[in-house]
């Protein structure tokens, strides 16, 4: 006779819940980001090892002692451009190897001539990059000089220096593409996506470090005595004469040259009164150039740092917490919990940490946060367990004694046998995006009503096409077509009550989750194909479901949807035996979590009847360039694609094929390659 199953103590894993949204509040609110800014700041100011740092640099300023000597000669900030063009002039003729300018000069000024003087001094020489913001580039460099001098604008002469800081008002980031750390250099690769910078200090730690942090008042001293030569020899301020006598002034020589000769100089200003002073990890206010020469050092030497993606955070929490409950499972008391916890949370903290120095930043406060509301969940649950075993020691004194009880153990303990069987059916599962924030913004009684309706709308759906609706997990649904009762065409019935399941929720949004700013879309995975089904459970509980790998690869497939940016995603089998009926556009060959043979996948457009022209003009373009990416023919599927992308601007997996096509047409993968995608996480 088979013993009656334990009964779970009361509020078994039943913390995870809350432990699980007060994460992801944590995740989606600014205080998990102030507290990975807290540990990237202090790694920042005490690194696990000092960064690579050029021996070839220097900083040229506009500080207050350069501001007060101008001062004393009749000149205020902003300076003439003339007193620029010096600064230039005085860099230039000292030798240094590049010079690049944080000062934008997006008007023109009152006098025409300066304007000219400074666009030929900087125009050219090579060497100088200026400032730009936005689309606005330097006024003297305008289409007609540009278009009179191209030979000086054969490479990048301009670099944006806008200044953006995280939500805290503190800048950590950098995207190289076009800024003046990148366009200066061609040789420096320059990332497009954003990175975080390797910091080597402030001003007074440059110094101490060795790097020249010079002022700007001797070079522009120096470069005047260059501008008033070169407008002597073309008083008529011709650009090809100024430039001549630009060119034939001798190098200039002494202490002030030899501090820049041969190095890469940063121009920017200090000074109280220039208002360029800004907060950067390292702490204080220092010079915004300091944030382009931090990134031309990661560039040249030290290494950009890259940060994880966000999902990583909630990725490692879900490890974290799992390793926990994996090994305090069989262990009671709380010493080991604990001890563990703590060692969990060093662990995070300190890879964290190292990974700045390896080159990655991996956001550790939500893990964190989720070990800590994890262990106080143990602690709690302990409680619970202790006070649940009491009362099934009581419990079961009383169910032995019990004669109905006892009968039915001794008659038949296994009267309800556990069969199965296989049966060819198409399974059906569905979860709600933007239910998360959805939940943040009404009040419980009003959730609760929002979700039944959802169901309810749903589940008429699912019913109205022949569906058995196997179970609901909080706001995600199960269902079978073709199971337990045969149903013909079981893979058109569940496509097509997806589409109006899609259908359904847009009443679901006008009635609830418009007037919160909020707009619910389902995920919808099918998969058809055999899968056993039967009265699936224990003694104590059953229940009729299916499973095998047709259900996993579904269940999988509604998570996918995420990563393609679809609301319905179906197997192989599925679009097969729909496909003649419903318009449908194959998206990847996947690799899902747990399996090593991918399988091609297909989002579901809806009734070729009911389909707008331009949707059907997109899916003849689309389906043609995916047919000739995945046949090699690259320049092609490039073309199609982009004719495709142009009809549906938003679709994610066009754009993401088209840029591969468009790689692929110029550097083509290997022999062996295959396309592939593979997705780690469920």
């Amino acid at each position: 006779m088979a013993s009656p199953a334990p009964t779970p103590p009361p509020g078994r894993w039943r913390w995870l819940l809350p432990v699980g949204l007060l994460v992801a509040l944590v995740h989606f609110s600014p205080v998990g980001r102030e507290l990975d800014y807290a540990l990237f700041d202090f790694a920042s100011r005490h690194p696990l090892r000092e960064p690579a740092l050029p021996g070839n640099s220097a900083l040229v300023l506009i500080d207050d002692a350069t501001v007060d000597e101008l001062g004393r000669q009749g000149e205020r900030w902003p300076f003439r451009r003339a007193t620029f063009a010096a600064l230039i002039a005085g860099l230039d003729h000292s030798g240094a190897r590049a010079i690049v300018v944080d000062l934008a000069f997006l008007d023109h000024s009152d006098a025409a001539e300066q304007d000219l003087i400074l666009a030929v001094v900087t125009a050219a020489s090579p060497k100088v990059v200026l400032a730009t913001t936005g689309t606005r580039q330097p006024a003297f460099w305008n289409e007609e000089f540009r278009a009179e001098n191209p030979l000086w604008f054969t490479q990048p002469r301009v670099g944006r220096a806008e200044f953006n800081p995280d939500p805290d008002g503190v800048a950590r980031r950098y995207t190289v593409s076009g800024s003046l750390a990148g366009n200066f250099h061609a040789g420096i690769p320059a990332p497009s996506r954003e990175a975080l910078l390797r910091w080597h200090g402030g001003l007074a730690q440059l110094r101490e470090k060795g790097v020249p942090v010079l002022p700007a008042g001797p070079y522009i001293a120096a470069g005047r005595g260059i501008v008033d030569r070169i407008v002597a020899a073309a008083p008529d301020l011709a650009v090809a004469d100024l430039a001549r006598a630009y060119r034939d002034e001798p190098s200039l020589t002494g202490a002030p040259a030899d501090a820049v000769r041969g190095r890469v100089v940063f121009v920017g200003a200090n000074a109280s009164g220039t208002f360029d002073v800004k907060p950067f990890p390292i702490g204080g206010l220092e010079p915004g150039l300091l944030i382009h020469w931090t990134a031309w050092t990661n560039l040249v030497g030290s290494g950009l740092i890259w940060p994880l993606p966000p999902w990583s955070a909630l990725l490692g929490s879900g490890a974290a917490v799992g390793i926990l409950l994996a090994a305090v499972r069989r262990r009671s008391g709380l010493a080991a919990p604990v001890a563990l916890a703590a060692s969990l949370v060093l662990l995070t903290l300190g890879g964290a940490y190292a990974g700045l120095s390896a080159g990655w930043f991996f956001p550790p406060a939500v893990p964190v946060v989720a070990i800590t509301l994890a262990l106080i969940g143990i602690v709690a649950e302990r409680f619970w367990a202790e006070q649940a075993r009491k009362r099934e020691i009581q419990a079961m004194f009383g169910a032995y004694v019990d004669p109905a009880v006892v009968s039915r153990l001794v008659d038949d303990p296994q009267s309800i046998p556990l069969r199965g069987e296989k049966r060819d059916a198409t399974v059906f599962f569905s979860d709600l995006a933007g239910f998360t924030d959805l939940s943040e913004k009404l009040p419980p009684e009003r959730m609760v009503e929002v979700v039944n309706a959802y169901l309810e709308d749903t589940s008429e759906c699912l019913h109205q096409h022949g569906a058995y609706v196997d179970k609901y997990i909080g706001d995600a649904v199960m269902a079978v077509f073709g199971a337990p009762s045969e149903l013909a065409n079981h893979a058109l019935a569940a496509c097509r009550a997806a589409l109006d399941a899609q259908k359904a929720l847009e009443g679901i949004n006008v009635r609830y989750a418009d007037s919160s700013g909020i707009r619910l879309a389902v995920r919808i995975g099918l998969n058809t194909g055999e899968m056993i089904v039967g009265n699936l459970g224990s003694s104590r509980k059953k229940n009729y479901t299916v499973m095998g790998d047709t259900v996993n690869l579904g269940s999988r497939l509604e998570g996918a949807n995420k990563h393609f940016g679809t609301g319905i995603l179906m197997g192989p089998e599925t679009a097969r035996r729909v496909r003649d009926h419903l318009a449908v556009r194959p998206l990847a060959r996947l690799r899902v979590k747990g399996k090593q043979q991918a399988v091609e996948v297909f989002t579901l457009h809806g009734e070729p009847g009911n389909l707008p022209p331009a949707e059907l003009e997109f899916l003849e373009y689309y389906r043609a360039g995916y047919e000739a990416f995945v046949s090699r023919r690259f320049v092609e599927a490039a073309a199609a694609l982009s004719r495709a992308e142009g009809l549906r601007p938003d679709d994610q997996t066009t754009l993401d094929l088209r840029q591969q096509a468009e790689i692929f047409s110029t550097t083509p993968p290997p022999a062996d390659w295959e396309p592939v995608t593979t997705l780690d996480s469920k």
